[in-house]
């Protein structure tokens, strides 16, 4: 009897898959090329230094997998994005840039790309993030979701989260919450972790006292 190994079939997978890395600098793009090569999980990978040469290789070329740089000399990455997921709206599209600002988180956020990795952290990250996003799911590094998590602090809370604090600074319990908003625990939870990053706090004596002294919670006198 043959066993085929999950390993055997990820490796009949990935064997299918193409590859193209976009970086306006060509010895990283040739050195992720090689890197790339070394894993024996792509049949074909191509680079381009541009926006312009990507988007003439994806059209004439389907690729199931895009690796691209926010910083591009003739298109920013971001935009670069939106323009692949009209041609080749089935890939996996992963940004790899160096690029932790405020404004280019967001930015990056909004495009609901299937990973996000930081060129300062170990090249395994990538290589992670390409066998996640060729497994179907979606990969954020550690650095990424660390500045994500201080992005996050500089956010106001929604009207739904002021209400939720509310109810909890009330006494009200998790099912309770979720009862009172027709929602599930499970929604209430996220909201609560995501409150507590925002304030930056991290325990529930913590949340009211801050959401007192932040003016979201107003105390009877």
């Amino acid at each position: 009897m043959n066993i085929i190994t999950r390993q055997q079939k990820n490796d009949e997978h990935t064997a299918k898959a193409t590859l193209l890395i976009i970086d306006d600098h060509e010895i990283v793009a040739l050195g992720l090329k090689t890197l790339m090569g070394n894993t024996a999980a792509f049949a074909d990978i191509d680079c381009a230094t541009t926006a312009r040469q990507a988007l003439e290789l994806s059209v004439g070329h389907s690729y199931d997998v895009f690796i691209i740089d926010v910083e591009l000399p003739d298109m920013s990455g971001i935009e670069l994005v939106k323009s692949l997921k009209a041609l080749s709206p089935d890939s996996a599209f992963i940004f790899h840039t160096i690029h932790d600002e405020l404004w280019t988180l967001r930015q990056m956020v909004a495009c609901d790309v299937n990973a996000i990795v930081m060129k300062n952290e170990d090249t395994t990250e990538l290589l992670t993030a390409i066998s996640s996003v060729l497994d179907g799911n979606n990969y954020f590094s550690p650095h990424f979701r660390d500045c994500c998590e201080q992005m996050e602090r500089y956010q106001p809370l929604s009207d739904r989260e002021r209400e939720i604090l509310k109810l909890i600074a009330e006494g009200l319990m998790t099912k309770d919450i979720a009862d009172r908003l027709f929602v599930s625990p499970n929604t209430i939870e996220f909201h609560r972790k995501r409150i507590m990053r925002k304030l930056g706090v991290t325990n529930m004596a913590q949340l009211v006292k801050e959401g007192i002294a932040k003016g979201y919670i107003k105390v009877k006198r």
